[in-house]
């Protein structure tokens, strides 16, 4: 039930009265002698506010694991994107880097998605990480989202980065469900630091170009600081053409084989086959007339090979896939200023302000347009005359030409976001034993996302519909068209295009959104020792409320809201896709409190044996009532030994987009697990399910194959849209772990840590495809993936479908991570500095709906079962070398459905991709304490990805990279 305003006074009254407890006056407390130093180290170590707690306490007494990366890491690292850099952390393998935001990675029905830089947290997805800023959240960079662009956070301004897992919901608030990354950034710095560095592929493209300048001053006696930074980052794309493996001759995909019998030695279902094409369609054009087919330039069509169970053929005049493909990494632009100021008046006031602008720019291309199919008139003069008179004979009135546009631009998107944000906090103590923190945070993202080379429909229908005039110049037939600026455009052969005609149909339609964000926030913490005392210390305490507010808008051209474009080719008559407005807000109070009780200190057998619990309690707009809720526990016997677990219930609430989208055109390519070839693939249920749907559609299912469905080779309309009648998420999360510092051994440091981590009332919303998928292969085929699709009468095929979010999925993952580090300092050799990040993957499952198959996806791409980062760095004198390996295992191509049971499916040595060996190094010269120069290159061994259209699982294509840079710091 949600919180009424007077439990909410009620509430924030309970927190006022903790603070008049904590903040007593000083001769109230009894006063103790100051106890003496511990002869260990740990008792001066500074004490820290580690990331997901807001009590203070020394970082290896945090009770979740936590990783953390500092900006040296980083630096070694020759990345320039942080995303990237995190990638080698095993909980974030899957996070969304340039590589997987560029060329047909952008769905046509989406706008605003080229070049973000999203992190994914345990492969639960981007929408269930919560990325924090100095603790506080950040405004998003896509509408209708809480996805936040790491392009947004300035590289060299990071002092660390802390991964961490657990049920941080109870701290931070909702989306936290499978952990958080926070960003701690530099404070306090004085003087001047400058950094430069250029990159480039050792095959001379997708150049990179880093420039950061940070200038900082301390004054009023060190109790005032002001700091401005900017940064610039420039990136080249690299197309899909540009490496000569992943062109159409030499690209490999994985296809139904012919001649496939299970019961004959070395005959296996899948193989790899090169230069595949889709199936009538082509470059040169294809127009049927009576039992003929015809290319465009009037030649006789010769169609590729078709595959007996695939819808792909081999050769022939047909269109080839990997002409498709498009960018592999996009274009950036990436320009942030970033102030960060304080003034400590006194002990019990001081003030932050932290201000950002960030400009961040991508464009990239994709595939190609397409026209299925166009309407030719007789007397056009482009018509070749053996189509012309083949036509006549079969008694036509008109020629209907289908084409894959190759010589018009490629489709794209440019996208450009700018993001405001602005922080004010005070914060002060208030007493020995209490602090106080209130701060307000603004954030606004504005989009303009700009598609590349759409088409105007009136427009290309006027310019295909050709003519000759009274002097036999060939025109547009419509006079009022060729006063416009149209120019004749000829669709008949390959490469047969004018340039000159593509301004007047050819257009780049610019939509807009806004993205804003309200926090404001405020907290006590402290302890009571005024009052009393554990045995281990006083009790910690954290208590605060929060409001936040989140609002999204989106605003399409007027010609994608009113379906002028040819925006995507969806279905035989190239129906455009429609973009609809959408405006959504919601806003939320919030309540939480956290305490530590150190229950023993310095004890035999009980260095350190604390417990703490955390609680919040939120009001949403639209959901209503949640809680989160933590408890955690950290012993240690010895100095040497800490056991630390926790075990929590965290919540997302559903975002923007999945509950306010309005039904919006939506197309895409669905291949059908109906087909023939691919019922074999899926559960036990698959079979009996598509025989039913198909025979209730009056189809056949003995014949239903890709060959014989027309539209097998199109993107077919559909709609997409958000559901009001959204559940929160709620994750049970339990982490138990152990962290090693021997006192034999004082530089080492050892931790390791299993999480388990379940998700129910998932939100979910599948591609098309996966929801044909899901649909048949439930027990049953009454569930919402089922009710979301729609098939043709008479033959079965798809015609269209809903996707719409729902609460149907559950998640679970469960692994192990490891993390050392080490450090040896010797007398002639210098420091060596060894890190090793270890993770093993022990479960990733979705169950679709309640009562569906599980689905196993640990193994498989970007959720490798195995990963191993290891970092030393040996520093000698001027000299500094860096090196990283990281390896990951080989992950299955097909997924445990398709080859459960089927030792026939794939020939053994393509079960699984390649591993990753990925062999990054860095050298550095000092020449003095403010000046140095490095080098470097990463992927040294230039290992290349894998055969099939996963080209970066787990190698990227872009090969080996080299890299210089300068570091100028005059200051600290």
């Amino acid at each position: 039930m949600p919180i009424t305003l007077s439990a909410r006074a009620m509430l924030f009254c309970g927190i006022a009265l903790l603070a008049c407890i904590a903040a007593a006056p000083a001769h109230a407390q009894t006063t103790v002698p100051e106890a003496p130093a511990a002869a260990d180290d740990t008792a001066a170590a500074p004490e820290v506010v580690v990331t997901g707690s807001r009590i203070q306490r020394p970082d290896y007494a945090a009770p979740n694991p936590i990783v953390s990366l500092d900006a040296t890491t980083l630096r070694e690292s020759g990345n320039t994107n942080v995303t990237s850099f995190l990638q080698r952390v095993p909980a974030l393998t899957n996070s969304l880097d340039n590589s997987r935001t560029a060329g047909n990675s952008q769905n046509e029905a989406s706008l605003g998605q080229a070049g973000l830089n999203l992190l994914d947290l345990r492969g639960l997805g981007t929408n269930r990480t919560l990325v924090l800023v100095n603790g506080r959240r950040h405004v998003a960079s896509q509408f209708d989202t809480a996805a936040v662009d790491i392009n947004a956070i300035p590289t060299d301004l990071i002092e660390r980065v802390d991964v961490l897992t657990g049920a941080a919901s109870a701290v931070y608030g909702a989306d936290g469900v499978s952990g958080v990354v926070n960003f701690v950034l530099r404070r306090d710095f004085d003087g001047i630091a400058a950094r430069a560095q250029a990159g480039i592929s050792a095959r001379g493209d997708a150049g990179n170009r880093f420039a950061s300048v940070i200038a900082g001053r301390n004054f009023a006696d060190g109790r005032a600081n002001v700091t401005l930074g900017y940064e610039y980052n420039a990136e080249d794309p690299l197309a899909n053409d540009d490496r000569s493996f992943l062109a159409s001759a030499n690209r490999f995909n994985f296809v139904n084989l012919d001649n496939y019998d299970p019961t004959r030695p070395g005959s296996y279902q899948q193989g790899p086959v090169a230069d595949i094409r889709y199936a009538q369609s082509s470059p040169y054009g294809l127009v049927y007339i009576g039992n003929q087919i015809f290319r465009g330039d009037g030649a006789i069509y010769t169609p590729g090979r078709q595959l007996q169970n695939d819808s792909y053929t081999l050769g022939g005049d047909d269109t080839p896939v990997a002409g498709y493909i498009g960018d592999i990494l996009p274009r950036t632009r990436r320009h942030a200023v970033n102030l960060l100021t304080r003034f400590d008046a006194s002990d019990a006031f001081k003030v932050t302000l932290e201000g950002k602008f960030v400009q961040s720019e991508a464009r990239t291309f994709g595939s190609y347009s397409g026209t299925y199919p166009s309407t030719i008139a007789f007397d056009n003069p482009f018509l070749p005359a053996s189509i012309l008179r083949a036509a006549r004979a079969n008694g036509d009135s008109a020629v209907y030409i289908s084409r894959n546009n190759f010589d018009l631009p490629r489709r794209g998107e440019d996208d450009r976001r700018r993001t405001w944000r602005g922080v004010v906090d005070v914060a002060g103590r208030l007493s020995d034993h209490a602090s106080y923190d209130a701060y307000y945070t603004y954030g606004r993202t504005d989009i303009r996302a700009t598609k590349l080379n759409d088409r105007i429909v009136a427009n290309f229908v006027a310019a295909i519909d050709a003519v000759r005039d009274a002097s036999g110049a060939i025109v547009c037939r419509s006079a009022a068209a060729s006063t416009a600026g149209c120019v004749p455009l000829n669709t008949f052969g390959i490469n047969t295009a004018n340039p000159a005609a593509f301004d007047y149909f050819l257009v780049d339609p610019v939509s807009t959104a806004r993205v804003e964000q309200h926090v404001a926030n405020a907290s006590l913490t402290g302890d009571l020792g005024q009052l009393f005392e554990l045995p281990g210390g006083p009790i910690q305490f954290a208590v605060g409320g929060e409001y936040r507010r989140e609002s999204s808008r989106f605003r399409p051209d007027a010609g994608l809201a009113s379906g002028a474009y040819f925006s995507v080719d969806d279905g035989i008559y190239d129906e455009p896709v429609i973009q609809t407005p959408s405006r959504g807000a919601f806003d939320v109070w919030e309540v939480f409190g956290e305490l530590n009780a150190p229950l023993v200190k310095d004890r035999p057998f009980a260095h350190l044996l604390s417990v703490g619990a955390a609680g919040r309690y939120s009001d949403y707009s639209t959901i209503g009532g949640t809680r989160a809720y933590q408890f955690n526990a950290v012993y240690a016997p010895v100095r040497d030994l800490t056991f630390r677990g926790s075990y929590g219930r965290s919540v997302r609430a559903p975002n923007i987009a999945e509950i306010f989208r309005p039904r919006t055109g939506f197309a895409d390519f669905i291949s059908d697990p109906c087909y023939l070839g691919s019922r074999n693939q899926g559960t036990q249920y698959r079979e009996a399910n598509c025989r039913a749907l198909i025979t209730a559609a009056g189809g056949n299912p003995a014949s239903f194959t890709d060959a014989n469905n027309p539209d097998a080779n199109v993107n077919i309309p559909g709609a997409q849209q958000g559901n009001a009648n959204l559940r929160p998420e709620v994750a049970r999360t339990w982490t138990a772990g152990l962290v090693l510092r021997p006192g034999f051994l004082p530089s080492l440091q050892l931790a390791l840590d299993w999480y388990d981590i379940r998700l129910r009332d998932a939100i979910s919303q599948a591609s098309p495809t996966t929801i044909a998928e899901l649909c048949v292969d439930q027990p049953t085929t009454d569930n919402p993936f089922c009710r979301a699709i729609s098939r043709r009468r008479g033959t079965g095929y798809i015609n269209g479908y809903v996707v719409q979010p729902e609460n149907v999925a559950a998640f679970r993952t469960v692994g192990l991570e490891a993390n050392v580090t080490y450090r040896i300092d010797t007398a002639r050799l210098g420091r060596f500095d060894l890190r090793l990040i270890g993770g093993y993957l022990h479960r990733l499952e979705q169950v679709a709906t309640p009562g569906a198959e599980v689905e196993n996806n640990v193994d498989r791409p970007f959720r490798p079962k195995y990963t191993v980062t290891f970092s030393p760095t040996w520093t000698t004198g001027p000299l500094t070398l860096a090196y990283s390996l990281r390896w990951q295992n080989g992950v299955r191509r097909f997924s445990r459905f398709a080859t459960d049971d089927n030792p026939t499916f794939v020939a053994p040595q393509y079960f699984r991709f390649k591993e990753l060996w990925q062999h990054d190094v860095q050298l550095a010269i000092a020449a003095g304490k403010d000046f140095s120069f490095y080098l470097g290159a990463n992927n040294l061994a230039d290992q290349k990805p894998d055969i099939g259209f996963e080209t970066n699982v787990p190698v990227s294509p872009l090969g080996r990279y080299l890299y210089a840079g300068v570091r100028v710091g005059l200051g600290r």
